[in-house]
This record gives C-alpha cells, sequence and structure tokens, in this order.
C-alpha cells in the first residue's frame, strides 16, 4: 500500500535530505514538480523516476531545480545511516536562480531564507557571512554557510550573479 504525502514547497526540499526512493515524502515531492499540470499525479514512481534516481539526477525542469542521489553505501560511508530504506538517498538540492541547460530559472524564496536569493549581496543578507569560500582579485567564485543542519554553497557568475545553490548535509569533521 502506497502512502499519500505532501509534497513540501520548493525552498524546503533541503528538509528531504537524507530520504530515500521509497520514502512517501520524498516520492510525493518527485511526482508533485514532474508531473504536468492539469494532468492527474500518479501516487508512485514511473520506471523512467526510478531509473533517474538510480543514475543519480531528477530534474524538476519547469521548477528550476535537481535533485541529486547517491546509493545508500556512500551516504552511509559519508554521513550514516539514511532515514528512509531505500537504496538511493537524496543527497543534495540545487537551486538554478539563473536556469542552465537542463532546467529553467528558479524562481522562489532560496531554501532555508525567506527571500529570493540571486545575487551574493542577497545571499550575504539571507545567510549571514559565509564560513568558506573562494575569492581571486575581488570575484568571488563561491561561498558556504551551514545553517539548520545543511550546508549550502553558493557558486557565483563573475557579476556576482548566483548560478547555483545547492544543498546537502556537511561532511562530518
Amino acid at each position: 500500500m502506497t502512502t499519500v504525502a505532501t509534497a513540501p514547497s520548493l525552498p524546503n526540499l533541503p528538509s528531504l535530505i537524507g530520504l530515500t526512493e521509497v520514502d512517501a515524502p520524498l516520492i510525493a515531492a518527485v511526482l508533485a514538480y514532474t508531473t504536468p499540470p492539469g494532468t492527474p499525479a500518479p501516487t508512485e514512481l514511473s520506471q523512467k523516476r526510478k531509473k533517474e534516481i538510480r543514475a543519480g539526477f531528477v530534474l524538476l525542469k519547469e521548477a528550476g531545480v535537481v535533485l541529486s542521489f547517491t546509493p545508500r553505501e556512500a551516504h552511509a560511508t559519508d554521513f550514516g545511516e539514511p532515514l528512509g530504506p531505500g537504496t538511493h538517498v537524496l543527497s543534495a538540492v540545487f537551486y538554478y536562480p539563473e536556469g542552465s541547460e537542463e532546467v529553467d530559472p528558479y524562481e522562489g524564496d532560496a531554501p532555508l531564507a525567506n527571500a529570493p536569493v540571486t545575487t551574493r549581496e542577497a545571499a550575504i543578507a539571507a545567510y549571514g557571512e559565509a564560513l568558506d569560500g573562494e575569492e581571486e582579485e575581488g570575484v568571488f567564485e563561491w561561498e558556504q554557510w551551514q545553517i539548520d543542519g545543511r550546508e549550502i554553497t553558493a557558486d557565483y557568475a563573475d557579476d556576482g550573479a548566483v548560478l547555483t545553490l545547492t544543498v546537502s548535509l556537511p561532511l562530518p569533521m
């Protein structure tokens, strides 16, 4: 019997990190954001979606988000046991404010923030001073924060626009 769960909003997808492909909240999110509007939402993952998960990525094309999956063993080695019993674990969520070749621009509030984050200035306003980063001659390439048990990495264009916001678990020290 499949349990139907409510999909979290796009900025709240990082709350699913650590769940597996058989966990109802993660299934609900994949189905909610990959089912065309006006189409009845299925209650279980298609073979295509299962294959995408095994290959490592599910594109939420219109949403501007990519879900990244790792095999259970790799997740367990790096972060401890996953939260669910499946074989593939949601390990990261990528948001693309500028879009990419694979996905449309992400246009909502940033993850773990209450506003869009499309520039370096907006990232600092949302997350505070970065814990780590790389800057060369006044141009920031990336910065990183830890918020609510998650690691957020912003990758920047030369003009300071945010290319990607990545949310994952921090590596244990």
